[in-house]
């Protein structure tokens, strides 16, 4: 009687975190520390050996260099949220989400541009932020 009385005041005793989701946010970080600089690095030669419109490469390069902090704090959110169990950070994190697949996205398959191994990079980035959305939506 004593924990259900807990549980009714303070919600379920057990951990609502999800393992899955851990894992997913920590190999998306991986795979963002190996595309932004593959990304930036590419983004200095492609325009000399590829017909670039004017102006493409430098407003990729700007996306880059905006994607690797907003997606360290969208991780961040992430992490602190499902272990922590706070809705706030969890809202944030899945918001941020948007951004995250509009890049990778973008760099997957719209890019002026994308070589092979940037493509694939860009495809696992994506992947993993829809099976993080869908983790964080149902953890």
């Amino acid at each position: 009687p004593h924990v259900k009385k807990m549980e009714k005041l303070a919600g379920p005793s057990f951990p609502r975190s999800s393992l899955s989701l851990q894992i997913a946010i920590w190999l998306d970080g991986w795979i963002t520390y190996l595309l932004v600089p593959l990304v930036i690095l590419l983004l200095f030669v492609k325009p000399f050996f590829l017909p670039y419109p004017e102006g493409a490469s430098q407003g990729e390069f700007v996306v880059m260099l905006l994607h690797f902090p907003i997606q360290g704090l969208r991780n961040w959110l992430g992490t602190a949220g499902n272990k922590q169990e706070k809705a706030l950070f969890m809202a944030a994190f899945l918001g941020l989400t948007a951004w995250t697949e509009l890049v990778t996205g973008y760099f997957w398959a719209l890019q002026t541009f994308a070589i092979q191994m940037e493509s694939q990079l860009a495809a696992a980035a994506l992947i993993l932020a829809v099976v993080e959305l869908l983790l964080a939506a149902f953890a």
